[in-house]
């Protein structure tokens, strides 16, 4: 696997250096410390897995370089890392192409088991950022009126957002997994998007905030 990493502070590229060498088996990992030599070294490198820092100073904004780079590498896996959970941000890189984001405090346990999930093809969210964007979603109105969720919808819609599985939802809430499905089915419905991470920023797509 080709990484590369885009921070500019030489401590965090050192740090997340260390755990992807201890994930997984790289090939190659790059370190730039700004979003435009990074665009460059990319279309020379061609790199699976992408983890740039949310605010670089002096560099291109994050969102936009998430832009280019998934128009540059349409398969290349795309982390946001940053230490600030401000979500407007958040919510332009997760809509310009990335693939989740992952706040700097968090355990090493679970960064590992966050990217490896996004190698398997998984979106992930810190789950301090997932509550949030569900908390903002559910009870706002949109431009065209009230957004409808049922109890229940709201119920299985809190759980995605801390990350459970069909199956955890269904444990947690006494469901069958086929009830479970039909309510996941319901809410992507009635937002408008095709998967759970994109049901949870598109309170800023539709207008809901």
């Amino acid at each position: 696997m080709n990484a590369l990493i885009v921070d500019d502070h030489t401590v965090a590229r050192r740090g997340l250096r260390t755990i992807l060498n201890e994930s997984f088996v790289l090939d190659c990992c790059n370190e730039v410390d700004n979003c435009e030599d990074a665009l460059r070294l990319a279309a020379r490198q061609r790199p699976d897995l992408v983890l740039v820092d949310m605010h670089i100073p002096n560099s291109m904004p994050a969102h936009e370089f998430c832009r280019q780079l998934r128009a540059l590498l349409p398969a290349a896996r795309i982390v946001i890392v940053t230490a600030f959970d401000r979500l407007p941000e958040i919510r332009d890189c997760l809509a310009a192409g990335a693939d989740g984001c992952l706040l700097k405090d968090t355990s090493e346990v679970d960064f590992t088991a966050a990217l490896r999930a996004v190698r398997a093809g998984q979106a992930v969210l810190d789950p301090r950022i997932a509550q949030r964007l569900a908390g903002e979603l559910v009870g706002h109105q949109s431009r065209g009126g009230e957004l409808r969720l049922t109890t229940r919808e709201r119920d299985v819609l809190h759980l995605i957002a801390e990350g459970c599985s069909n199956r955890a939802i269904s444990t947690r809430l006494q469901l069958s997994e086929a009830t479970v499905k039909g309510y996941v089915s319901s809410l992507l419905d009635k937002l408008g998007v095709s998967s759970r991470l994109e049901a949870l920023v598109r309170a800023s797509d539709a207008g809901l905030i």
